[in-house]
């Protein structure tokens, strides 16, 4: 709803937002405790839709690590486009706690993501097994990853794709085939 507000013109007031969707505002404020939280979620939001294309791009049939690949590609894109975005959501949800128990204090969107990209394992891979990549690969790609990358390591936006590529297909092939020697050697080197 907030989106399609600030879509039409609108600054909305998280009361607003509240009153349009139709929910209380008690809960509106404990998702979003101001209107500058509110708007820097609904621009994030807006890009989920491409984000879900991209890893839905390819052929049915194709290699998880494919998926994974334009997932890391898409998100970089993505981060790289909205970044400033992306540190002040950070800054907004630094301090702050679980929205209520089970709630943490942001939106599962890059989760959901990796989750979406690595579907067709389920059933094919331990479910432990299924969950420590989603994990990983959750603090591999993203703006976290960016910012230590950039702020930390002192990398380029193209030598940050590359690391985060690199790390994503890393633990995606070493944990489907984790005994595979091509896999082993690219581990390795």
């Amino acid at each position: 709803m907030a989106g399609r507000l600030i879509a039409d013109g609108q600054r909305p007031s998280v009361a607003e937002v509240a009153d349009a969707a139709e929910i209380s505002r008690r809960t509106a404020y404990r998702y979003f405790p101001s209107a500058e939280q509110l708007s820097v979620e609904a621009a994030l939001e807006a890009t989920r839709q491409n984000m879900e294309l991209s890893i839905e791009a390819g052929r049915a049939d194709e290699p998880v690590v494919d998926r994974v690949t334009r997932l890391v590609d898409a998100l970089s894109q993505m981060t790289l486009d909205n970044e400033p975005l992306l540190r002040q959501m950070i800054r907004f949800t630094i301090d702050r706690g679980a929205i209520e128990p089970g709630v943490p204090p942001r939106p599962r969107r890059r989760l959901e993501y990796v989750e979406r990209a690595l579907a067709p394992l389920q059933g094919s891979l331990d479910p432990d097994a299924l969950d420590r990549l989603v994990h990983a690969l959750t603090v591999v790609i993203g703006i976290e990853s960016t910012i230590v990358l950039r702020d930390i390591c002192g990398l380029e936006s193209d030598e940050i794709l590359r690391v985060q590529q690199w790390a994503a297909r890393a633990l995606v092939t070493s944990t489907i085939a984790p005994d595979d020697p091509d896999t082993t050697s690219e581990r390795e080197g």
